[in-house]
């Protein structure tokens, strides 16, 4: 029976061994575990119940992880991503108006986009149209955008509906959890400590509450309250047309996020081919997309490949059986539901300023980038700073990318799926 595994999950092939697997999605689970606390805490600015959030995301989260292990064989572990609901609860809800169950709707419509690209094989032109440069500036936006949030949760920055006014209060109490628990994920992860965002918002918590932040926080209990937001979304929502930029949104940032994903975490090992290709991308994005729809049903955000799956890889995991182990010990976190009680959601802006800034381009990026490409991604990120919206950088960054082409005098390089990509957004915007 150890031998049918190890044959199975292409021990020999990849690499690896039972230790180093376990290991490895050991070490990827406490690295993202994080989320389960993040998440709720997120979305219940939404509205959503927090014991359903916690719920939907424990489910959703293992559930895709083992199959991603089972079925593509990738060490990749997925959960909701902190891009998509910071967008959910903050723009969607907060800033356009909708509903929490409009919102669900959204998502689950991106999560059907997801595989029907998939499945008639759009993806390999879709991934050919955008530039390496250009998901770069996206993968800036994002982070920057992730960044906003958590100053703008801790009122260092000041907002009057989307536009910044100027700072806001740098020595209050929100301010105080924030810096702890930035410094705190700073060092820890300096120390390489394992669990580093998970610890820093514990410690951020604590010290909200002892700063009296978040005393009074709705409860969250395994009960059958969990359930209730099972098929709770408004799938008619897609008759809005006001919708249509948010489902366009989050499949882009879902899609191309993923897609980067695999490339980044997969170069340079035994995992993909002699020329870089790595085996049974089209089920990884089925899963990907998949779980996005069955998150929607349970009651959570886009469900996307995390980035986090590197601290396994880092320690060696090349198989599906780190997926496996990692999306087992999810299974667990259901019994540590009196912890979410604890944490405000201001404990949190520490961590989403951290990964926000581990999504913008390094030192050694920026030494490959042509003039053009600085300008590209140099204007997206203001782009996002001014209008607090991704899909208005995507917009620029798009359309100024095809502009600086046309004045080249290349034309006939511009990319039709680029373009294509470019008026939808442009037109989703107008509606």
């Amino acid at each position: 029976m150890i031998q049918k595994i190890e044959n199975y999950f292409d021990f020999k092939q990849l690499g690896s061994t039972w230790k180093i697997e376990i290991l490895a999605g050991l070490s990827t689970f406490l690295s993202l575990s994080y989320i389960f606390v993040v998440n709720p805490t997120i979305l219940s600015e939404a509205g959503i119940n927090k014991s359903v959030v916690f719920f939907a995301t424990v489910i959703v989260s293992s559930l895709a992880t083992i199959i991603m292990g089972l079925w593509a064989n990738k060490p990749f572990s997925l959960a909701p991503g902190l891009e998509m609901n910071a967008y959910v609860a903050f723009i969607v809800v907060g800033t356009l108006g909708f509903v929490w169950q409009d919102a669900l709707g959204a998502v689950f419509w991106s999560g059907v986009v997801m595989l029907v690209i998939n499945f008639l094989h759009i993806r390999e032109q879709i991934i050919k149209a955008i530039p390496d440069k250009l998901k770069s500036g996206l993968a800036a936006s994002v982070g920057v955008f992730l960044m906003l949030i958590a100053l703008k949760v801790s009122g260092i920055l000041a907002y009057e509906g989307i536009q910044i006014k100027g700072l806001g209060l740098l020595n209050s109490p929100e301010a105080y959890v924030f810096y702890i628990g930035l410094i705190i994920t700073l060092v820890l992860r300096r120390f390489k400590v394992k669990g580093t965002i998970l610890i820093s918002i514990i410690i951020a918590s604590v010290v909200a509450h002892l700063l009296g932040i978040g005393e009074i926080i709705e409860p969250v209990k395994v009960s059958k309250e969990m359930l209730s937001g099972t098929f709770a979304f408004n799938l008619s929502v897609i008759f809005n047309t006001k919708i249509i930029s948010v489902i366009l949104i989050l499949f882009i940032i879902d899609f191309y996020g993923s897609i980067a994903k695999f490339i980044g975490l997969t170069r340079n090992t035994t995992m993909v081919d002699k020329k870089g290709n790595m085996p049974k991308m089209k089920e990884a994005l089925t899963i990907d997309g998949g779980a996005t729809i069955i998150g929607s049903m349970l009651g959570t955000t886009n469900v996307t490949t995390y980035v986090e799956s590197a601290v396994g890889i880092g320690e060696g995991g090349r198989t599906g059986l780190t997926a496996v182990v990692s999306g087992i010990l999810m299974l667990f976190f259901l019994l540590l539901t009196p912890l979410i009680n604890l944490v405000p959601v201001v404990a949190t802006t520490g961590a989403l300023l951290f990964v926000g800034s581990t999504l913008l381009p390094t030192k050694k990026d920026l030494k490959t980038y042509h003039w053009t490409d600085i300008v590209v991604v140099g204007t997206m990120i203001p782009a996002t700073i001014w209008t607090f919206g991704l899909d208005k950088a995507m917009l620029v960054g798009f359309g100024l990318f095809i502009i600086l082409q046309i004045t080249r005098g290349e034309w006939k390089k511009v990319n039709p799926y680029l373009l294509a990509s470019t008026i939808l957004l442009l037109l989703s915007i107008s509606l």
